[in-house]
């Protein structure tokens, strides 16, 4: 197994949608008539792109050799994930101390305008968790929003709960995190195989070189 990097270049996107996929299964109804579902505790997250490919011979080229190498569901694929809605240097732009070290006497730092401030980890957590613990001083920064995402080791993971540097999420970890570890917020990476081994499937042709892709990618848990 090969983990095979996709450049942001080749998502030229009209439509996402990262979801995850709980896999609940029914066990029929009881006598109650109510149905009884038992959570398998496999969430998987789907990842759908749909892509604008230009009309450009050299790109259709590099796209299609791209869909070759992952070798239908074989391979990994290291994705960025484009999000509108990211907690990126629009919202925690990065920060720097004065040449002593320290801060503003609010906490903050200068802005370079370099990009996102990283957000790190507090506290370790185990695999399995729920919930994260973050820094958000030295120097003061904005804490996730609920509905973020962010990626550590290329799993993906949603704030579903705030308060203050306690950060609730979905799914649980896949992995431990340690303290003092990075989390991944502009772009959030996340390494996901083909749904099905025909993903990247289209016409070749003199008529077709704009034709649009939808890809359709689910988590992957090899490392």
């Amino acid at each position: 197994m090969a983990v095979i990097q996709w450049p942001s270049e080749h998502f030229r996107l009209t439509l996402t949608s990262y979801f995850i996929d709980w896999t609940n299964r029914s066990a029929g109804r009881g006598l109650s008539g109510s149905e009884q579902i038992i959570n398998s505790g496999t969430a998987v997250w789907r990842f759908r792109f749909d892509l604008a490919i230009e009309p450009n011979p050299e790109r259709l080229k590099r796209f299609e050799a791209l869909v070759s190498r992952m070798r239908g569901r074989f391979n990994t694929a290291a994705i960025p994930l484009y999000d509108a809605f990211a907690y990126d240097n629009s919202v925690s732009p990065l920060q720097e101390p004065w040449s002593d070290g320290t801060y503003h006497t609010d906490g903050t730092g200068w802005t370079t305008g370099q990009g996102v401030h990283p957000m790190v980890t507090a506290a370790s957590a185990a695999a399995g968790a729920s919930q994260i613990t973050v820094t958000l001083t030295q120097p003061t920064r904005p804490g996730f929003r609920i509905g973020d995402l962010f990626s550590h080791n290329g799993f993906v993971y949603r704030v579903v709960g705030v308060a203050g540097g306690v950060t609730q999420i979905e799914p649980p970890l896949r992995a431990a995190i340690p303290s003092g570890a990075t989390l991944q917020t502009a772009p959030v990476m996340v390494h996901a195989r083909f749904a099905t081994d025909g993903e990247g499937e289209r016409a070749r042709g003199i008529l077709s070189y704009g034709e649009p892709v939808s890809l359709t990618f689910e988590e992957s848990f090899d490392r």
